[in-house]
């Protein structure tokens, strides 16, 4: 006599689907690479109490290779009492990233006390395979700075003026105001520095050093260097085929080499070169996400196997 056991409960099943589901979205989330932190930030709004010092600096390498992608920042932070460097105490840290850093902010609204000095630098390196032209960096800097009185030129610029909007480099506006010494805002951005297929923007030193006799130094540099892509290794040549077999005599066969008569012949295998380089470990910011969607139907359908089975265990016959 068979009897059957019907699911009474039809929530039962919807529960479980559900669960399962959630499982499987929650392991394919944990298979996202964490995206790194591609705008840099430091040393803003700092040391606006008089006679402060504020000094920090950035350098930075991105390396860029089709879809590889890697980037690494050194960073140093100082902080102490103007115009005396014993009193700083600098804090450096080096950081690597598969992603590149595009944007640089720095020193902005700082050192504003009387007497306070600011000292900022950014030098940016793009390691870049490909081929491609770096063109010239655009500049916006040292304007209404050095106002309120003193010596003049109370701005030592270079480039200036220079008033480009949406400019590569912003540096150095509205500084260095409140009266000072002359040359109190000295800032430039290195007559090389360049653009490339690596947009990197750079903010600094903007609204800073605006107290009586305070000062402005900050520096850009921007360096784009290209290589050109290694061409792919070709195939290696293979050994010619005989004809004969090698025995010197008149029946045929390459016998433009060297004399093998008596000789075992000698098998030569093919071979294959191994293209050098290869995908660097990480793989960048997209690595692994091209199988997410493999991998969440796989999940799926093996919790739906088995919430089946399950149910078919629970509906099955029992004699």
């Amino acid at each position: 006599m068979q009897r059957h056991y019907a699911v009474r409960n039809p929530s039962t099943i919807f529960a479980l689907m559900l669960a399962v589901t959630l499982i499987s979205v929650g392991l394919v989330a944990l298979a996202l690479p964490a995206s790194a932190q591609t705008s840099l930030s430091q040393c803003n709004g700092t040391d606006n109490v008089g006679g402060q010092a504020v000094e920090c600096h950035y350098t930075v390498t991105n390396n860029l290779d089709g879809a590889d992608t890697s980037s690494t920042v050194t960073l140093t932070e100082c902080h102490g009492a103007a115009n005396d460097p014993p009193t700083l105490v600098c804090t450096p840290s080096t950081t690597t990233s598969t992603d590149l850093v595009t944007t640089v902010n720095q020193c902005n609204g700082s050192g504003n006390g009387g007497g306070g000095t600011v000292v900022c630098t950014v030098d940016v390196i793009n390691n870049i395979t490909g081929t491609m032209t770096p063109t010239a960096a655009t500049v916006n800097q040292c304007n209404a700075s050095g106002t309120g009185g003193g010596t003049a030129p109370t701005v030592l610029c270079n480039p200036f003026p220079a008033n480009t909007t949406g400019a590569t480099v912003t540096q150095c506006n509205e500084s260095g105001n409140g009266g000072g010494g002359t040359q109190r805002v000295q800032c430039t951005v290195d007559s090389d520095s360049t653009i490339s297929v690596i947009d990197v923007t750079v903010n600094q030193c903007n609204g800073s050093g605006n107290g009586g006799g305070a000062t402005v130094t900050c520096r850009t540099g921007l360096t784009n260097i290209v290589t050109a892509a290694q061409p792919a290794p070709s195939a290696s040549p293979t050994g010619g085929s005989g004809g004969g077999g090698g025995t010197g005599g008149s029946g045929g066969g390459d016998t433009s080499g060297p004399d093998t008569s008596g000789a075992p012949a000698e098998t030569t295998g093919q071979v294959v070169q191994v293209p050098t380089g290869g995908v660097g470990a990480g793989g960048g910011s997209t690595s692994g996400i091209e199988y997410l969607a493999v991998l969440a139907m796989g999940l799926l359908l093996m919790g739906l196997g088995t919430v089946g089975l399950i149910l078919r265990r629970r509906t099955g016959a029992r004699i």
